[in-house]
């Protein structure tokens, strides 16, 4: 048999049908992107709206989004760390969940605080600064422990 018709790979396309196969991917990739960013920007507008959070448009809001992950990915680095290292020193399951909780609050914070503190355009209470905290630290756990029930 022959398996050229029943396989068309790549290589032996036209040029318009190869145009059209990377045009189709760039828009499935640019679709599945912008759905992404779109979701965790209307997550966070309404969480703010649901707290009382002030911003002056959403542009400032983006702003915040793009510094709190820029700052927070560097401030994150420091937090896995100290908890990669006390972690040796730690014996005992719920001893060392503590450790982990509180540190990773603590960096967490100071990232939301220190952007909120910059950006003159938004203000956060500190009330919703903290359940954003702990809302941010039971979701990366609850994502953790699935990561390690499927090994």
């Amino acid at each position: 048999m022959n398996h050229k018709n029943k396989k068309n790979p790549f290589r032996d396309m036209n040029l318009f049908e190869k145009v059209l196969v990377i045009k189709a991917l760039i828009l499935l990739v640019v679709i599945s992107f912008t759905f992404v960013i779109g979701s965790i920007f209307f997550g966070i507008v309404g969480f703010f709206n649901l707290f009382g959070v002030r911003y002056t448009s959403p542009y400032s809001l983006i702003g915040f989004v793009l510094l709190l992950f820029l700052f927070g990915g560097v401030v994150d680095l420091f937090s896995i760390t100290l908890i990669a290292c006390s972690s040796r020193y730690v014996s005992g399951k719920y001893k060392l969940f503590i450790i982990r909780m509180v540190i990773d609050w603590t960096f967490t914070w100071l990232a939301l605080h220190t952007v909120d503190e910059y950006m003159e355009s938004i203000t956060i209470p500190l009330k919703t600064e903290i359940i954003a905290v702990l809302l941010l630290f039971f979701i990366e756990i609850a994502f953790d422990n699935k990561e390690k029930t499927k090994k």
